[in-house]
Order: structure tokens, then C-alpha cells, then sequence
């Protein structure tokens, strides 16, 4: 018999044994994962896990990770990130992971999470209602591409690493939390993230340009904040070096940073910024409400959206501005699974809506801005 249940600190060795043993059995070399995530992943955390127990031995589990974003300078989104997946290789084909998602499905509505994110097989995580949805620039960046301009070379005397110092870091905190995208962290959590191994982080910190840093993993900028003639120094350094990528967000409401990378670009695309679960349709909406009041200014009526297992929430346009209400019952002016709620509302491109493709109100309201950093992923 299968139980389910939250993970408590006693379960902690086990579950990291159990974890880490069922990821080597496809990749031997993968490394523990309290070494791995050490702003996430411990004793403390383990109310975050979702367990499953089979005849009470531990069969898999999964993590549910709070991640409420500053998306666009003004939306707060409440989302969770879903991972460190397992179930143990003794327990595979008796419907553990169907148990557990659901589980976390469940528990996410109960919390009114709008979304869920996570890095993952559409093959598995799509029977579910994930998606891959959003768009993110993805930038393949070069020294080259300034070799008509003035391009100096920095060198690595002129910047330093971060080596744990408070003052750096509540300065390199104050940054991070003034981009328009962002993933709110408090101070202690903000410093861990930073300790993850695989990178190194970068600082410049000069009268004349100002203070700025970069987590650099391989040949990725993961992460970065700070002043724009700051950080351009540590950008020339790390070109001079090789090109790197980096992948930036959409470019509503984005910063400065943003603009001194497409500088530096020698291609660019468009990809999805991750697999998305649309968990509450109105809790969603409502985050998003500073730009769909700007996106529908004068836009007056109704529509109501709805999801094929019967949420529904109804957008209302009125002389007063617009609002959000959740509904039930009725007809609603659109339906959809899951999966193609998640396209619409933030793309990369929008479902099959037929006729409903040419609406105003679709036309002007999506796709909406998502987008987070290497460092915020699960």
C-alpha cells in the first residue's frame, strides 16, 4: 500500500541517500545534492518534500521549492518550482510519480500558487498539464562583434571574486532585488544560492563605474545586477577570454543590463523559459494585473477563460479599470486543457483558439511576460 506524506527533518539521510542513488542509476558521477543545493536542499527544508512510502519503505518523492517572482518590474507571482524528482529504482512502474505530482498538484492549489515550474521531460511532465511556455532571448555573446568600437580588454587585476564578505554580499543583494526580473530571496537564501559549486562570482567595484557582479558557470553568465558601466567591465573581461551566452527576458519592462548585452550579441533566439503548470487561473490573472490594465486600458466587457477540469476566471473591463474574478458554473467564452492554457497565456506561441485567435481581448492581453534566471531554477 502506497501512503504519501510531507517529509520531516528525521527523514533527511534517507531521503538524500535514496535520492542521489536513484540518479546514478542512470548517471553514475551525479553528485549528492545537499552539496549541490545547499540553499535548498537540507534538514530544514524537508517540509517542502512530498514522500512516498510503499509497505513504509521510501519509493520516491519530490520537491516543492517557493519562488515568488518580480516578473516586468510589477508583477508578484506566486510560484513553486517542482524538483530533485526520484523514485527509487526497486519501486519504478508502480505509479509513483503519478501519485506524488498529483499530490503536488493538489497541495499547490490549496496554497493558490498561480504557477509551477520546473526543468523537465514534456514526455512525462505534459501528461500532467506542464508545458513549455514563456520566451527567453537566448544571446550567444562575442568580443568580436565590437571590433569596429573600443573595446579594452579588462584585466583580471582590475576585478575580484566573491568570497563571502557581508558587505559584498548586502550590496550584491540590493542589486539583484532592484532588477525588473527577479526571484525574491532573503538575505541568508540570496548568499547560498551564490554558493552553489560550478561557478565563480565576479565583482567590480570602482569609483568611477560603480559596483556590479556576475555569476559565471563555464562559459554562462547565470546571474548579474548591478551598475551598467560596472558590469561592462566584467563583461569585457569574461569575452576577452572566449564568448559566452547568456539568456535574458522578454523585453517588456526590462533594464539596462538587458540592452548592454544585445550590444554584445553576435546571434540570438528564442526559447521557452521553462515548463510551466498554470496551478490557479485567477490568483494568476490577478498578479498580472499591472500589465494587462496597461495592455486593456479602455477595453470594457467580459471574457471569461476556463479550464477543461472547471476553473474558471473571468476578466472584467469597465470605465473604473479592470479586475479579475474567479467563477463557476456558466459558459465560458474559451476552454482549454492545461497544457494549451499555459501557450496561451505566455506562449511562445498561442494554441489552436480558431475563430477566437482574432479577439481584442486575446490579441492585446498575451502572451505575458516569464522569465527567471539559471539561478532560480529548481
Amino acid at each position: 500500500m502506497m501512503q504519501i506524506r510531507l517529509g520531516t527533518p528525521a527523514d533527511f539521510p534517507a531521503v538524500m541517500d535514496r535520492v542521489v542513488t536513484s540518479f546514478r542509476a542512470g548517471n553514475p558521477g551525479h553528485l549528492r545534492f545537499e552539496g549541490l543545493y545547499p540553499d535548498s536542499v537540507s534538514p530544514g527544508a524537508m517540509h517542502e518534500w512530498r514522500l512516498a512510502f510503499i509497505d513504509d519503505e521510501l519509493a520516491g518523492g519530490i520537491q516543492l521549492v517557493p519562488r515568488d517572482l518580480r516578473i516586468a518590474g510589477t508583477v508578484d507571482l506566486p510560484s513553486m518550482g517542482l524538483g530533485n524528482v526520484f523514485c527509487y529504482p526497486a519501486n519504478r512502474g508502480q505509479g509513483v510519480m503519478s501519485a506524488l505530482l498529483k499530490r503536488c498538484i493538489a497541495d499547490m492549489r490549496e496554497l493558490g500558487i498561480a504557477i509551477c515550474l520546473l526543468g523537465g521531460d514534456r514526455t512525462r511532465y505534459g501528461h500532467f498539464g506542464w508545458e513549455h511556455c514563456g520566451t527567453q532571448r537566448r544571446l550567444s555573446l562575442s568580443r568580436g562583434i565590437k571590433r569596429h568600437a573600443d573595446f579594452s580588454p579588462v584585466s583580471v587585476l582590475d576585478l575580484r571574486t566573491w568570497r563571502g564578505d557581508e558587505a559584498d554580499t548586502a550590496r550584491m543583494f540590493a542589486a539583484y532585488h532592484a532588477l525588473p526580473y527577479h526571484c525574491a530571496r532573503s538575505p541568508e537564501l540570496f548568499a547560498a544560492v551564490l554558493q552553489r559549486p560550478g561557478q565563480v562570482v565576479w565583482l567590480c567595484d570602482d569609483p568611477e563605474f560603480g559596483f556590479a557582479y556576475a555569476s559565471v558557470r563555464g562559459r554562462e553568465l547565470a546571474e548579474y545586477a548591478g551598475d551598467t558601466p560596472a558590469f561592462d567591465h566584467i563583461l569585457r573581461f569574461v569575452l576577452a577570454n572566449g564568448d559566452s551566452g547568456v539568456n535574458l527576458p522578454p523585453r517588456t519592462n526590462n533594464g539596462e543590463l538587458e540592452e548592454l548585452f544585445l550590444g554584445y550579441a553576435r546571434s540570438f533566439s528564442v526559447v521557452p523559459a521553462g515548463m510551466g503548470l498554470v496551478v490557479c487561473l485567477a490568483p494568476l490573472l490577478r498578479a498580472y494585473l499591472p500589465v494587462l490594465s496597461s495592455r486593456l486600458a479602455g477595453w470594457q466587457g467580459t471574457f471569461t477563460i476556463a479550464c477543461d477540469d472547471g476553473e474558471c476566471a473571468q476578466l472584467i473591463g469597465t470605465p473604473d479599470g479592470l479586475a479579475v474574478e474567479e467563477t463557476t458554473g456558466g459558459e465560458a467564452d474559451l476552454t482549454l486543457s492545461r497544457n494549451d492554457l499555459a501557450l496561451l497565456l505566455f506562449g511562445p506561441f498561442p494554441p489552436d483558439l480558431g475563430a477566437m485567435a482574432d479577439h481584442e481581448m486575446i490579441r492585446r492581453a498575451f502572451p505575458l511576460p516569464l522569465h527567471l534566471h539559471p539561478l532560480a531554477h529548481v
